[in-house]
């Protein structure tokens, strides 16, 4: 596989910037206000870039996560700082686990006090492991791009690197919640 380094270059210097800055709100800047279906689509959908023509919540998916039990159902249709909460947590980890193990981190059933500890402590994880992986792989790739001719052989090394290791996480966090009991 052939790789750009200077592509590569500009997606490492985006994840050091992105690492620098909050990507999710804290419970705190969550909204106080119950909201209506678009305005929460509205919210969420503002704190994640994704690169594909795939939205990452739409009507239909909030609805299947309720039917799912993954997230509370709506009081007289409106979304309160809870389902908000919850809906970060989703679609922040939908993205790499299904829905049963979303399901053992984050269970529906929560009083609020226990939502906003599970909420901000998610939020300052997220923030700790995306500023540690990015240090790590930074450490790894700069003397690639540093070298003036870049090394292909440890360009395609790096990329094989980072998807064995979300493999690995993936993995590993699977196990984990399987270790959970409700004691």
């Amino acid at each position: 596989m052939y790789i750009e380094k200077d592509k590569f270059a500009k997606v490492f210097s985006q994840m050091t910037d992105e690492a620098s800055r909050p990507s999710l709100p804290t419970w705190n800047e969550l909204p106080d206000l119950d909201l209506y279906m678009d305005q929460v689509i509205s919210i969420i959908s503002k704190y994640f870039n994704t690169h594909s023509s795939e939205k990452i919540l739409t009507p239909s998916m909030v609805n299947n996560y309720v039917k799912l039990g993954t997230i509370p159902a709506p009081i007289r249709k409106k979304y309160s700082k809870e389902h908000l909460a919850y809906l970060f947590m989703v679609c922040t980890l939908k993205q790499t686990l299904d829905m049963a193990t979303i399901q053992k981190i984050v269970p529906v059933g929560l009083d609020s006090s226990q939502i906003e500890y599970i909420y901000n402590s998610f939020v300052k994880n997220q923030s700790k492991a995306y500023g540690y992986v990015t240090e790590n792989v930074l450490s790894v790739a700069l003397p690639i791009f540093e070298n003036e001719g870049g090394n292909q052989d440890r360009l395609n090394d790096l990329l094989l690197q980072v998807a064995s290791a979300a493999n690995i996480f993936k993995l590993l966090t699977e196990k984990l919640t399987d270790c959970h009991s409700d004691k």
